[in-house]
């Protein structure tokens, strides 16, 4: 997971591209990840949770929240991330599924790093 974060933020499409799973693959693929890498600036990666995905394991599960800022606004992506072993690459290949947004308690932390609690940045009611 966090070969793939690092390749989104070094812009490296050609290595997100071979560590996507090939049934997740769509002909304009190349062109969403351009998109997404030069639109936005990655802040930071949290992992959640993970199950297996040792070297010597054939597959692997990361949950995680990575932050990211689009203009002037944070976001985050919340995301569990299987990684079956086999590629030449990376080691696994990546098929994921979004989760809606991580939510921390009032008085935690905000996800966006701002270091403000959560119920003084976004969890304010608007």
């Amino acid at each position: 997971m966090r070969s793939r974060y690092s390749a989104y933020c070094l812009k490296n499409i050609d290595y997100l591209i071979q560590t996507h799973h090939p049934t997740r693959r769509k002909s304009n693929s190349r062109r969403q990840i351009t998109a997404t890498v030069n639109g936005v600036t990655w802040l930071g990666l949290t992992v959640v949770a993970t199950q297996a995905g040792q070297p010597e394991d054939q597959t692997g599960v990361v949950e995680f929240v990575a932050v990211y800022q689009e203009g002037l606004q944070a976001a985050q992506l919340h995301e569990r991330s299987r990684f079956l072993s086999g590629n030449r690459v990376g080691g696994f290949i990546w098929m994921g599924e979004m989760l809606p947004p991580l939510k921390p308690n009032r008085n935690q932390p905000c996800w966006c790093h701002s270091g403000k609690t959560f119920k003084q940045c976004h969890g304010k009611k608007r």
